[in-house]
């Protein structure tokens, strides 16, 4: 199915309604990050999980993405949000370098049919600076509801609401 993927296609998975199903996931810890998994359904039945990875030395070293799951048990990453602790490079662009900088990669048409990652190209990104600012902007650029986070806009009045429970918080 990866072979088959097309911009179009992946720019609709990306931002179909999508609903998180575990919101009490919980941080696990492995030798130098801890990370976190949700399990995700579109509302069409497709399967996807959001995982978010924090380093535990360096703050800017970290990713979250969002991975289609297919029927075969395979996964293909559709967008990664990465810190700014490397410098990355496009090589179908010329090696087009983004250089520490928080960058976004996302999955393409082009990259898959070379036989690289899909995810391989990215782009330099000022929406966030640390992972819950990354982790943020993939919930809204990927349509992704279900999950109460420490911000969140009033509905009636349009401001930011802060609640007692941080991000790294159980």
């Amino acid at each position: 199915m990866i072979a088959t993927l097309t911009d179009e296609k992946i720019t609709n998975l990306l931002t179909c309604q999508k609903t998180i199903a575990n919101p009490g996931a919980r941080w696990k810890d492995y030798p130098g990050c801890k990370q976190k998994n949700y399990e995700v359904t579109s509302d069409d039945g497709a399967d996807f999980e959001i995982y978010l990875r924090q380093n535990k030395k360096i703050p800017h070293s970290f990713s979250c993405g969002i991975l289609l799951r297919l029927p075969n048990g395979d996964a293909v990453t559709l967008a990664r949000y990465n810190g700014s602790c490397h410098a990355h490079s496009n090589p179908l662009e010329g090696g087009e370098k983004v250089d520490f900088t928080p960058h976004i990669h996302r999955a393409t048409e082009r990259y898959i049919r070379v036989g690289r990652k899909p995810e391989h190209y990215a782009v330099a990104s000022d929406a966030y600076t640390d992972l819950e600012g990354a982790f943020d902007a993939l919930l809204l650029d990927c349509n992704v509801s279900g999950l109460g986070r420490p911000n969140t806009k009033h509905p009636d009045v349009g401001t930011w609401q802060q609640t007692t429970l941080g991000f790294f918080d159980e």
